[in-house]
């Protein structure tokens, strides 16, 4: 599966591979995104922490909550002197997704939080797998290339819970 993935990662990126060769902005692009999806799932995972319904989805917040909370470090510190800063609160539509997640209990509490946390791999991966091949930034493309495998483990277990 985790090379599937990768494979349908490398295969997007060659295609797509134009938007990042070359652009000044790709470094300010890729840490703001990247930070968006850790403070998403912080957010998120504090969330279901407390309001999860079942065990397997509060344990899965559990550890989404650790790893993305040293993955906003990591991406902190390889951000240094990238000439990108690192936001430190969500933008209007994560805000407003973790509002709509606030609303929710029980059963249906859970399931929008795995959907949640499914778009947000998977759009990091893709990030992740963009970076890993066009970034400049070494530092920044050493913690996409270590991100990769963590996301995609995150990934799976996203989808063994949403019973994809």
């Amino acid at each position: 599966m985790a090379r599937t993935v990768l494979i349908g990662v490398v295969g997007l990126v060659l295609s797509t591979a134009p938007a990042w060769a070359g652009d000044a902005k790709a470094e300010v692009d890729f840490v703001t995104r990247a930070s968006g999806a850790n403070l998403v799932s912080i957010a998120e995972s504090q969330l279901a922490v407390a309001q999860a319904h079942g065990t397997q989805v509060k344990a899965f917040a559990r550890r989404l909550f650790d790893d993305h909370r040293t993955a906003e470090a990591q991406l902190q510190a390889a951000a240094v002197g990238s000439g990108a800063k690192v936001p430190t609160t969500l933008d209007q539509a994560d805000q407003a997704r973790v509002t709509v997640l606030r609303r929710k209990s029980g059963a249906d509490f859970d399931k929008t939080y795995v959907a949640d946390q499914l778009a947000v791999h998977s759009n990091a991966l893709t990030l992740y797998g963009d970076y890993m091949l066009l970034g400049d930034n070494a530092k920044l493309n050493a913690l996409a290339v270590e991100m990769i495998p963590i996301v995609e483990g995150q990934l799976k277990t996203a989808e063994t819970l949403a019973g994809d």
